[in-house]
Formats: C-alpha cells, structure tokens, sequence
C-alpha cells in the first residue's frame, strides 16, 4: 500500500493504523510533502514500512517499493529525517556569494540554538519564512512544531480567539474549546510573519504575551504557560514605524533581540546565476524532464533584470522558462520578463504587446500541454487550476488534445 499522509478527509499515519488494527498486515509506504520527526518516528515507528517525502521520481519510488517486497528496509527514520531537514532547511546548504547575505545566514545559525527572539528584515520574496524554518529546524526544538502566521490576515476583531484561543461558550459562536496559535506553537516556534500589519491593539497583546509566556484563552479564567520561539518578519521598515508611532517601541525591542536583514537580489548581483541554477535543478528534479542549463544570453538577460520580486520573481520566471523550452537549454528567447521601469523611460505607446492576453494565454496552455503530453492532470497541476477549468479553456481556445 502506498498512502499520502494529507489526505483530504483524514491522516494517512492514522487511517493506516486503523486497518493495522483492522487486521490489514501488508507493506505501507507512507508519502508526505510535510515531515516533521514526531510524523516519521509515528509512521516508521508503529504502522509503515518505509516513509518518502514528495517530490520524488518514479524510480525513487520503485526503488523503494522494491525494498519493501523483498522484505529488506531498515528502519532508520531519524537519518532519513535529518538529511531531509538539513537539505531543504539547513544552513550548510545555503546559497549565496553575497558577504551581506552570508553573515546573516552565520549569525542565524549562531543564535539557532538559543531561545532569543528574531526579528528578520527584508522584502518581498527574499526568503524570510525560509530563514525562519531554517532556524527552527536547527534548533533544539526541531521536534516541536513551527507554526507560521501572517499577521496582516487576521481581523483585529478576530486576533484574540485566533491568537490565544477560546474556552467552549465563551462567546454565540464557541461550541467547542478551540486552542489559539500561541499554544499550538508549544514547544516549538513560532513564526510571526508581516508583523508590521498589527494594528496598535493587537501589539499590545502580543507584546504581554512575549513578556509573560503565558495565555489566558477568551472566556478562560487560569493563565497557561506557553514554551515558543518567537521570530518575527517585516518587508517594512519598523525603524521608521517607531518614529511615526506605527509600531511599539517596546515591542520592537521584545522581538529583535536578534535582528537579521536579508538584502534584495538586486543588491548580489551574484547569487542571480546561482540560484537560477539551483531553481532549474529543483524544477527539472519536480517535473522528472526538462532543461539543465542556460544558454550565456540567457544569463545575460537573467543579470540584467532587477528582480525587484526577488527570489520568488527569479523561481516563477525560472518555471516558466522550464516549461517553454522545448531542448537541454534554456534560450534567452525562453525567458519571458520584462525590465521594471522601462515604461518610466519609454512611450507607452512603444509598449505594446506582441499579443493579445488571450492569445497569450492560449499559448502557454498549449506549451503546457505539449510538455505534459496532453496529461490534463499534470497540466492542471501546472497551471494551478482544476481540470474541469482545464478542458473548459481547451474548448474555448479550440486546442486540439
């Protein structure tokens, strides 16, 4: 049996033990995009005979299921689980030539360990929620859980239940006790991301709660000491918010103990070639096809842009590009970015589309298409829309499948 640990009206560690106990005795692999060491020592530990975190190729999978028939796999979840943490988190694996970028990545890696607070500085799409897992993962509560919050996403009216939770009763609505995030962090860290959106009520709460460590939930009477991790993340600059008394002094101080900034892409002009790079394996490693490398006039236009969305821009572009290029080798014709500010310096009227939205967008289906051989599933994953939209676009754009 191959099963998927989120499935979407269950868990697949605990369906699995269902028919354990049901009297089903054949091999299980469990599969998840999610590993945490408390899931694969579940998994590996009582129920399944091998764990695979996704992505993975079709041969990986045969490999193992291979292994798992002859009766021959060794439970080893922690070294399993550990080179999969330090891959994707770890900090010996992080890319970049930039010294600035470098002694953020040294100073987080110091400080993983101790239970400061951290406040991570920088703008969109350089890659704060990666850092902050980084830390976590590497930290002595690599066990416990990270929960991540965008704070801008809450109603202040709403900030109190969601934050600290509520007792059965507590208000109309409150049929049943609900924890809040703080005490669902217990043991591990948690993440606080776009905490510039706070509004000044919510700042206040949080900061009493990074003072005392405890929560009282709404309607509940006894304070419940919570054991977290707290870092926080800004795209703003909070320096400038204490002056225009946008965000608390005091809370400030509580959350950076440990300040980390991680410069723009466009000030390590360096790392643009190695992270397209590092993107195009990890894409060609999801898709199981495509490119392996880049044409110099690729490169060029890649230096020459200025990713004003940083690596999020650089590993939507480098996707595309993937996916249009039909060889080995990604051409500068393949990437389709257009320099920011170019319609400041020239009549607008001088930009003009090649074509229109809609023949744009036919286009990139059908170059979906084409990759996937016609697989309306992988093209829909692709896409990021369902299959039903899928064939519906099909029909309208007259693709012939």
């Amino acid at each position: 049996m191959v099963l998927d640990q989120k499935l979407p009206d269950a868990d697949g560690v605990e369906l699995l033990q269902t028919l354990r106990d049901d009297g089903f005795n054949g091999a299980a692999v469990i599969i998840t995009g999610y590993p945490t060491v408390r899931k694969a020592t579940t998994a590996l530990g009582s129920a399944a005979t091998d764990y695979l975190q996704k992505p993975f190729d079709t041969d990986r999978l045969r490999a193992v299921a291979r292994q798992v028939l002859k009766g021959g796999v060794s439970r080893r979840p922690w070294k399993f689980l550990w080179e999969t943490i330090e891959k994707r988190y770890g900090f010996r694996n992080v890319l970049s030539r930039d010294p600035d970028a470098r002694r953020c990545y040294i100073t987080a890696a110091r400080v993983a360990d101790s239970v400061a607070s951290v406040l991570i500085e920088g703008e969109t799409g350089t890659g704060k929620e990666y850092l902050a897992r980084a830390v976590h993962y590497m930290s002595g509560r690599c066990e416990g859980p990270f929960v991540a919050v965008n704070c801008g996403a809450i109603p202040d009216s709403l900030l109190e239940s969601e934050m600290f939770g509520h007792e059965k009763g507590a208000f109309t609505s409150a049929t049943a006790l609900k924890k809040g995030i703080c005490e669902m962090a217990h043991g591990g860290t948690l993440f606080l991301d776009e905490i510039s959106e706070l509004t000044p009520a919510a700042q206040v709460k949080l900061l009493r709660f990074l003072q005392e460590r405890a929560i009282t939930r709404l309607g509940g009477l006894k304070p419940i000491e919570v054991d977290v991790r707290v870092i926080g993340a800004t795209n703003r600059d909070l320096v400038q918010g204490m002056r225009d008394n946008s965000f608390r002094e005091d809370l400030y101080y509580r959350l950076s103990v440990v300040p980390l900034r991680l410069p723009p892409l466009r000030e390590r002009q360096g790392d643009v070639v190695l992270f397209a790079r590092h993107f195009l394996r990890e894409v060609r490693r999801e898709m199981g096809r495509g490119p392996t490398e880049y044409s110099p006039e690729a490169l060029a236009v890649l230096k020459a842009h200025d990713w004003s969305g940083n690596l999020r821009e650089l590993h939507n572009v480098v996707q595309r590009s993937a996916l249009i290029a039909p060889g080995n080798v990604v051409k500068a014709q393949h990437i389709e970015i257009v320099p920011r500010g170019a319609t400041a310096q020239e009549d607008e009227t001088e930009m003009q589309p090649l074509v229109s939205l809609e023949e744009a967008g036919r286009m990139y289906i059908r170059r979906v298409l084409t990759h996937t051989n016609n697989n309306k599933s992988e093209a829909s994953r692709i896409l990021g829309i369902s299959r039903q939209t899928l064939r519906a676009k099909i029909a309208e754009h007259g693709l012939a499948v």
